[in-house]
């Protein structure tokens, strides 16, 4: 059976936002110019061929989701350019949205639902943001296509996050995306960043068939074709349809994805998917964790569980925060009073692993000992050269901590004054590393701490591991360029900046 514009004005969304009534193709204020095409990567991705991201199954899902009482369908059609569009009832997109619709019944209808059901976790976040750009309410469902709204899906040819970025757009973007941190996997920061992208997408295009084209193939891409085969044409979504079939084949049939999933998503009921219960976030707080520290560290402060720190920071790809400045990290609601404190008296040695490199060992070896990857391990340790690695070197290891048969935290008691005393420095020649020389007592004037140089340290290495910079060290103990530093020596850190 054909679909058509009749069909398209009857279909219903779950959008309840009442702001967002009035939304159409109504831009902010005016914004900065969108880079030129010669600005932007050539590409957002490869312009391959992928099939739809398959996500890892999650633990818990219910097999039938149910829809939030008093949510009432908002019609979407009367503001929304992209499925109000008169092209969207074109014979070819018709077939191929027929397409998807039979494929989500059917054979992808266990996937369809895990994706509605954890689309709940996120679509309040998403829906904000769409009303504070005034874009399309459809925009909604784009990482419904893009990921099935599974926050750390990643495609066959890298694209990651609910967005689905690649990295070198990611980073073009303002995203970090390193091997500790890829904030493509932070819906709460990736999810402004892509309706930015998507915003100065339209502002060139001027038709959001082509802007959505454009999201999927790339920018270069779609400008290419439209020199080619569209040259004196009004950019609209009748200019899609005339390049259309000169696209690679995933983008050619990204507008009918798109179009299918609104339909189906946005009134699930009538196509079969009754009493639609959505999934949500737990309630979380932010906190500042400075430096490097493992997740399960962060947990015990915090005196909550490893999984809920692990799945309110996804984007902290191997468990654990760099070093050299501030992380933000999620933690459950109400788990953040007095975490400052108490994680300030952990020594460094009891936050993350270290590692002594011993007489024969190489990065690979360590990287295979510590069931890491040595891009990984290369990540966390900038600055280390594998050519010359020198016995007694520490090394940061990513991942949770390694039990060391100690407690990860030295707190003090409650309602007294009395900070804990920290462990004793090793003596030098011990073998025990950076990690586990930094002694808290009585702090000199200013809020710095003493720093006890061991065997294998270096003046580079404690500005590391506490965030400040090499020249303010040397400054602020009076060491010369050339000047080494010896076991034993007392080093005092500056307060970060």
């Amino acid at each position: 059976m054909r679909h058509g514009a009749l069909r398209l004005a009857v279909v219903r969304g779950t959008l309840a936002v009442a702001a967002m009534s009035a939304i159409g193709c109504a831009r902010q204020p005016p914004r900065p110019p969108a880079p030129s095409p010669a600005e932007r990567p050539a590409e957002v991705r490869e312009p391959v061929v992928r099939e739809p991201v398959r996500a890892p199954e999650p633990r818990s899902e219910p097999e039938v989701v149910e829809k939030a009482p008093g949510n009432d369908a908002v019609d979407l059609f009367a503001a929304d350019p992209i499925v109000t569009s008169g092209q969207a009832g074109d014979e070819g997109i018709e077939d191929r949205v027929d397409w998807w619709l039979n494929l989500w019944q059917t054979r992808s209808r266990d996937a369809f639902v895990r994706g509605l059901s954890r689309m709940g976790s996120y679509e309040d976040l998403v829906i904000a943001e769409l009303a504070k750009r005034e874009l399309p309410p459809s925009l909604l469902y784009l990482p419904l296509i893009e990921a099935n709204y599974y926050p750390t899906a990643v495609s066959p040819v890298g694209a990651g996050g609910l967005w689905q970025f690649m990295p070198r757009t990611a980073r073009w973007l303002g995203l970090t995306v390193n091997s500790l941190i890829d904030q493509r996997f932070d819906a709460f920061a990736a999810t402004p960043v892509a309706l930015d992208y998507l915003l100065d997408l339209n502002e060139q295009f001027q038709s959001w068939f082509l802007t959505l084209a454009a999201y999927n193939a790339g920018p270069g891409r779609v400008e290419q074709e439209i020199r080619r085969h569209g040259r004196g044409h009004p950019r609209d979504d009748r200019l899609f349809l005339r390049i259309r079939d000169r696209l690679p084949a995933e983008t050619r049939d990204f507008i009918p994805k798109f179009l299918a999933a609104v339909r189906m998503a946005s009134d699930p009921e009538h196509h079969g998917f009754l009493n639609v219960l959505k999934s949500s976030l737990p309630a979380f707080d932010t906190v500042a964790v400075d430096g490097p520290a493992s997740i399960d560290v962060i947990a015990d402060v915090a005196g909550v569980g490893l999984e809920e720190v692990r799945d309110l920071n996804p984007h902290i790809v191997l468990g654990m925060t760099p070093g050299g400045g501030s992380t933000v990290v999620r933690l459950p609601a109400g788990s953040v009073e007095g975490f400052a404190e108490r994680f300030a008296v952990i020594p460094l040695r009891n936050r993350v692993n270290r590692h002594i490199v011993s007489a024969g060992e190489t990065l690979s070896h360590i990287a295979l000992d510590y069931r890491i990857s040595l891009d990984e391990l290369r990540g966390a340790n900038p600055g280390v050269s594998p050519r010359r690695l020198q016995i007694g070197s520490v090394l940061i290891v990513p991942g949770m901590r390694r039990d060391s048969g100690e407690p990860a935290a030295a707190v003090a008691e409650p309602g007294t004054d009395n900070p804990p005393i920290a462990d004793d420095p090793p003596e030098a020649g011990s073998g025990e590393g950076a990690l586990s020389a930094a002694t808290y007592g009585a702090a000199p004037p200013g809020g710095e701490v003493v720093h006890v140089v061991t065997r294998g340290e270096s003046l580079w290495l404690i500005a590391r591991l506490y965030g400040v910079e090499l020249a303010r060290l040397r400054a602020r103990n009076r060491i010369g360029e050339g000047a080494l530093v010896h076991p034993g020596d007392s080093i005092r850190i500056p307060p970060a900046r």
